[in-house]
C-alpha cells in the first residue's frame, strides 16, 4: 500500500494566508466606513439643523407672544397718561409729567428679570416685590416716542402766502437736519435709478408728492411755481401714481425720488406723518425749537436768531431747554417764555451730578447760555408789519399720538414691534377712545 507523500504546509505559508485574510477584513471595514461616514454624517447634520430648527420655531413663536404681551401691556401707560398725567388735579399739584418719562422704568419690571431692582434703585424703594413679575426665558424693552415732538411732513401741503406757513417750517427744519457735512454722501453718491439728487432736490420732490397740485414746488417762494410736475413715477417698471395728498405712513416716503433706505435711516427718526402742524415745545427736536425761537423772538433780541448768531446763541439755548425738560415739562406757553428768557434762573438737574473728585459730571451744562426774549401771541406794528408768536406755531398740550417700539428677545430670536397708538381716537360709544393706526412686526 502506497503512503501519501503530500508535505504539510509550512508555518510560514499558514501564517502568510492569515494574515491575508486579515487585510481583507481591514480593508472591507475601511469600505463600509467609507460609504457609512457620509451617511452618518448627513444624518447627524440634519438631525442638528431639524433640533435647531425646532428650537427657533419655539423661540419665534415665544418671542411674537412676548411682543403682543408687551403691546397689551402698554396700553396700560396710555390709560395712566389719559387717567392720571392728564389730569388737572395731577398736573397742578406735581406738574406736567408724560408716560414717555417712566416708560422704561415701569416696562423693565416686567421684561428683564432685574428690571424690579432698576427700579427700586431709582425711587428709592425695596423693589423685590415686583421681582416675580418678570417673564422667563426671554426678555423685552419698550421704547415710548411722543409724535408731536416729531416734524411732520404732511404739513408740505398746508402752503400758505401769508401768514404762518407750516411748509415754510418744515422746509427750514428739514434743510437744518441734512445740513451737516456727515450727510453729504446721501447726496454726492448715484442712487439706484443712476441719478443724484441734492437737499434741495429731495425737498422738493417730497413737497410735489404730498401736495395736492401738479405744480413743482418752489423752494424759494414756498409754493407752487409755474412748471409741471414730472417725476416719472409712471415710466418704472412698477408703475404709480404721486400721492397728491396726506400720506398714511412714514414709509411711503420710499416712494419720493430721490429717498432710499439710506436716506430714510439718517432721518426717518425725526419725521411723522401724524399730528397737527404745530410743534410741541415739550417733546420737539431742538432745530424745531430753535425754529420756535426765531418765529416768536421780540425785535430786541431778533439779532441773536439771525446769520452767525443763530448758532452761537439760538442753538445752544434750544439745545438746553431740551437737556432741561427731561426732568420738567412746560405747563404753558408763557412757562417756556419766561424760562427762555432767563434760563440761568433755572437749574439744569443735569448740572448737580457730581463725579468721584467733586467735579461736576458734565461740565458741558453748566455752560448756561444767553436768554431770548419771545411772544407769546402775535401782532401787528403801527406800520403795518406783523410780530409772530408762540401760539401760531407751537404748543404745550399733553400727547395725544404715541409710537410704541418693542424688542424681544427669546434665545437666539430677535423680534421688533413698531405700533402707532392714537389716545383720542373715536371708536363706538360703548368702547371709548384709542385705536392703533399702525402695526408692523419685522
Amino acid at each position: 500500500m502506497t503512503r501519501s507523500t503530500t508535505r504539510p504546509a509550512k508555518p510560514t505559508e499558514r501564517g502568510s494566508e492569515r494574515r491575508s485574510e486579515r487585510g481583507v477584513a481591514v480593508l472591507l471595514i475601511v469600505a463600509v466606513m467609507a460609504v457609512l461616514g457620509p451617511f452618518v454624517a448627513t444624518f447627524n447634520y440634519q438631525a442638528r439643523v431639524d433640533w435647531q430648527s425646532a428650537v427657533n420655531v419655539r423661540d419665534e413663536v415665544a418671542a411674537r407672544n412676548l411682543e403682543r404681551g408687551a403691546l397689551r401691556l402698554s396700553l396700560l401707560l396710555f390709560e395712566l397718561q389719559r387717567r392720571v398725567f392728564n389730569q388737572k388735579q395731577f398736573r397742578d399739584m406735581v406738574g406736567s409729567m408724560d408716560i414717555t418719562q417712566v416708560a422704561p422704568y415701569l416696562m423693565s419690571v416686567f421684561g428683564s428679570s432685574d428690571g424690579a431692582d432698576m427700579l427700586g434703585d431709582l425711587v428709592g424703594i425695596d423693589a423685590k416685590i415686583f421681582s416675580d413679575l418678570a417673564i422667563e426665558g426671554g426678555s423685552f424693552d419698550v421704547n415710548l416716542e411722543a409724535e408731536s415732538g416729531k416734524l411732520n411732513v404732511n404739513c408740505l401741503a398746508d402752503q400758505k402766502t401769508t401768514g404762518d406757513a407750516p411748509a415754510r417750517r418744515v422746509v427750514e427744519v428739514l434743510e437744518a437736519i441734512m445740513a451737516p457735512t456727515l450727510y453729504n454722501p446721501l447726496f454726492e453718491e448715484e442712487k439706484s435709478d443712476g441719478q443724484r439728487y441734492s437737499r434741495r432736490d429731495v425737498i422738493v420732490a417730497m413737497a410735489d408728492y404730498i401736495d395736492g397740485d401738479n405744480k413743482v414746488f418752489d423752494i424759494v417762494k414756498l409754493a407752487a411755481g409755474s412748471r409741471n410736475e414730472n417725476y416719472r413715477y409712471q415710466e418704472l417698471w412698477d408703475p404709480y401714481e404721486p400721492r397728491n395728498a396726506r400720506l398714511d405712513s412714514l414709509e411711503e416716503l420710499h416712494l419720493v425720488e430721490g429717498i432710499d433706505d439710506d436716506w430714510m435711516a439718517a432721518f426717518g427718526g425725526y419725521l411723522t406723518v401724524y399730528g397737527g402742524c404745530k410743534i410741541n415745545l415739550n417733546f420737539a427736536s431742538a432745530e424745531q425749537i430753535a425754529f420756535v425761537l426765531r418765529h416768536a423772538v421780540s425785535s430786541a433780541d431778533k439779532w441773536k436768531t439771525e446769520g452767525q448768531e443763530f448758532l452761537l446763541k439760538t442753538m445752544p439755548l434750544a439745545n438746553y431747554v431740551v437737556e432741561y425738560r427731561t426732568f420738567s415739562l412746560f405747563k404753558s406757553l408763557k412757562d417756556f417764555k419766561e424760562f427762555v428768557a432767563k434760563p440761568d434762573a433755572y437749574l439744569n438737574p443735569l448740572a448737580l451730578l457730581q463725579g468721584e473728585d467733586g467735579a461736576s459730571a458734565n461740565p458741558t451744562n453748566l455752560r448756561i447760555p444767553e436768554g431770548i426774549e419771545v411772544r407769546v401771541s402775535p401782532g401787528t406794528r403801527k406800520d403795518g408789519t406783523r410780530w409772530g408768536g408762540l401760539e401760531e406755531v407751537a404748543t404745550v398740550a399733553p400727547e395725544r399720538i404715541y409710537r410704541v417700539e418693542i424688542v424681544t428677545e427669546v434665545g437666539a430670536v430677535r423680534k421688533r414691534l413698531t405700533a402707532v397708538y392714537d389716545m383720542q381716537f373715536p371708536r363706538s360709544q360703548s368702547a371709548g377712545k384709542g385705536a392703533w393706526l399702525y402695526y408692523r412686526e419685522d
